[in-house]
């Protein structure tokens, strides 16, 4: 049995849902031939979240 303190075990969550959503984005990217450029992935973003 390992013991990790609580913020051990959110920093590895953390990374590993990093991970994970990096792994789709790799899949994703395979299966498409559609790319977006910094400054639209930005705009989306910001829109997202109410910024723009």
């Amino acid at each position: 049995m390992a013991v990790l303190s609580m913020e051990a075990y959110e920093n590895l969550q953390f990374k590993s849902d990093v991970y994970f959503k990096l792994q789709e984005a790799e899949q994703e990217a395979e299966m498409t031939d559609q790319r977006y450029s910094s400054k639209e992935v930005l705009k989306a973003m910001k829109g997202a979240i109410g910024g723009e």
